[in-house]
């Protein structure tokens, strides 16, 4: 008795250890960032009452044009993510309920897209959208990422679960393709599409490399971009650069703190599966 009630003060403690090494650099940044700078100068972690502030927060924005890059982001993030979703759930559909030949080939082909390194695309999907006219727009920074392999893999290991007899009553009661997937195969695994939905997200916000590259104009960039160039502008400024990391950071907390739940159960279900 008194070895187990040992274990769970040591997974408790352990568990503890953890979340104060995760949580200390966003407890830093947000503290940095709500600072005046003579504080953030002076080493302060602990705000004294009153003293934060907003006005690193407006220097930020008035220094780069971190609001309309904000509604770029926005907008990339929404189109790419709803893009990977549809291809995935079709890409995974057909990989697991029509019976053809050639599907087991076809999924190892799309896990075989998981090993290249993105870098090794750039050239070619610089010269595909500069070609097509694409350069500096928002087409141009989504068009290349409309389908993601990951997202087939998350989405086609979630139907494997689904008990076969299901789809196919659905089909006798007279339902197509699509609507057996929208009626019937996406309800029965939403915490899976959530899960996948939220990686889809996670990565189209944080992208920099290639919106870096695909653009030119400051106001046509992600707030990622911004960011970077923030850094340059206002290297002698910490606390202004903390509050454009803290701009930034925020969509992702929201979006792990309100989707936490769908995220364990997606997880929780494709271990068990």
């Amino acid at each position: 008795m008194r070895s187990r009630q040992a274990g769970s003060v040591l997974r408790w403690l352990w568990l503890g250890v953890v979340v104060v090494v995760v949580a200390f650099p966003v407890y830093v940044t947000v503290v940095t960032a709500l600072l005046p700078p003579a504080d953030v100068a002076a080493g302060r972690l602990v705000p004294a009452p009153g003293r934060l502030t907003l006005a690193n927060v407006r220097t930020a924005l008035d220094s780069a044009p971190l609001a309309q890059q904000y509604g770029v982001s926005v907008a990339v993030t929404v189109l790419q993510s709803a893009a990977q979703l549809v291809t995935a759930a079709l890409a995974a559909y057909a990989l697991v309920f029509p019976r053809w030949r050639g599907r087991g080939l076809v999924f190892v082909l799309v896990l075989a897209t998981l090993a290249f390194p993105g870098e090794s695309l750039v050239i070619p999907n610089f010269e595909t959208a500069t070609g097509l006219g694409l350069r500096d727009t928002l087409l141009g920074i989504v068009v290349p990422y409309l389908a993601a392999g990951y997202a087939v893999f998350l989405l086609r290991q979630a139907f494997l679960a689904l008990p076969r007899e299901v789809w196919e009553a659905a089909r006798m009661d007279g339902c197509g393709e699509v609507r057996a997937l929208v009626h019937v195969v996406l309800p029965m695994t939403r915490p899976q599409l959530i899960t996948a939905g939220m990686w889809c997200a996670l990565s189209a916000w944080n992208g920099y490399f290639w919106p870096l590259l695909i653009t030119d104009s400051p106001s046509r960039r992600t707030v990622q971009v911004g960011l970077a160039q923030l850094v340059v502008d206002q290297g002698a400024a910490p606390a202004v650069i903390y509050a454009g990391t803290l701009l930034v950071l925020l969509p992702t907390l929201v979006l792990v703190l309100f989707g936490q739940r769908f995220l364990v159960r997606g997880l929780a279900a494709r271990v068990t599966s």
